[in-house]
């Protein structure tokens, strides 16, 4: 925050609709408002969680505990948490892969989420500055903030059994953004009544078994963990489980009711889905050098993994795949100056036999 001198608060009783139209006009899908304190049930989640390992190599989710547990440790005052959610359904059905190619996840095909929220979540703090001279901190999965709880209590969907957030209108293909802020504002009806019932899809769906239980997913059993969150070598029991996944997972996203019925978003969407990003010929990725991987994913939510990463995926595809088509690519990846990527084509090898 800069050195700005905020006035005492001269707080508009309309400033809650103020704030839904300046969001709405932004481009957001939906928005909605929850005082910033009383999540002590998602606080203790939390630590159950993180307590059982269920965080795998993520640590910094254990060194951050208490600063997702309240807002005012990241913005002094904090009063209000606005909350913001963008859709990103494709606008059509899609056609089958090519044999042997890689799976994305939906929300990596396109632009990178988090410049797309970022821009507009800013412009909104800077207008909840100006009507309420109180600061406002914007953030997009930049900031340890329980953000599928603080939706939930703003009413805009519930968290569902897959420990997604999922809507009425658009399910569970939605991206998330908060902002932080010392303004008063009045609070959206809320928590969001949980709407799964006795549907249990996502849990039968999941490739691996890693939702333990409704809204406890194992990290370390994630196929969306490993191919994106994790750096070295995958754990050899796990690699198999990864299937055609090269870059996150869907699986239990897509086997929710709620998206069969989501609002789709149209091409011009800068979150749009790019039809080379639909799917990855894990022999290309494999023999990407440097420049080729930045060309292809730079912008994108894959440039997460690196370009080693990817190609550690790569291997993982061509290893469950089985075909023979990735030989000549694997036996070149014995050579690669990665020892992961090497061990990685040597398992994938012997998977093929």
């Amino acid at each position: 925050m800069d050195a700005r001198v905020f006035r005492e608060p001269m707080i508009p009783a309309d400033l809650a609709r103020g704030v839904r139209a300046r969001a709405l006009s932004l481009g957001f899908d939906l928005v909605g408002v929850a005082s910033a304190g009383g999540i002590d049930r998602d606080a203790a989640a939390l630590d159950r969680w993180i307590d059982r390992g269920l965080h795998a190599s993520m640590g910094w989710m254990a060194r951050t505990r208490a600063e997702r547990k309240s807002p005012a440790s990241i913005v002094e005052d904090c009063r209000s948490v606005v909350c913001v959610a963008l859709g990103y359904r494709p606008a059509a059905e899609e056609a089958g892969l090519p044999a042997g190619w890689g799976k994305v996840a939906r929300y990596a095909r396109g632009r990178d989420y988090h410049r797309v929220l970022g821009t507009r979540l800013r412009k909104l703090a800077a207008w909840i500055e100006e009507a309420s001279s109180r600061p406002a901190r914007a953030f997009a999965d930049s900031a340890p903030v329980l953000e599928r709880a603080w939706a939930e209590r703003a009413g805009l969907g519930w968290i569902g059994k897959s420990s997604n957030l999922v809507t009425r209108t658009m399910g569970s293909w939605i991206v998330l953004g908060e902002i932080l802020t010392a303004a008063e504002i009045e609070p959206s009806p809320g928590p969001h009544p949980d709407r799964c019932g006795s549907c249990a899809a996502c849990l039968d769906a999941c490739p691996t078994g890693a939702i333990l239980e409704p809204g406890v997913v194992d990290a370390g059993r994630c196929v969306s963990y490993w191919t994106i969150e994790h750096r070295g070598g995958v754990a050899e029991d796990r690699r198999a489980g990864n299937g055609a996944w090269i870059f996150g997972c869907d699986e239990c996203q897509t086997a929710c009711p709620w998206n069969r019925r989501a609002a789709t978003r149209a091409s011009a969407d800068p979150l749009a889905a790019r039809e080379d990003l639909r799917g990855l010929d894990p022999v290309e990725v494999l023999g990407m050098d440097a420049t080729a991987f930045r060309g292809r994913f730079s912008g994108t939510p894959l440039a997460r993994a690196g370009r080693d990463g990817m190609r550690r995926n790569a291997c993982l595809v061509l290893g469950c795949a089985r075909g023979e088509r990735g030989i000549a690519a694997l036996r070149g990846a014995l050579r690669d100056d990665d020892p992961v990527v090497r061990s990685h084509a040597a398992w994938a090898l012997a998977r093929i036999g």
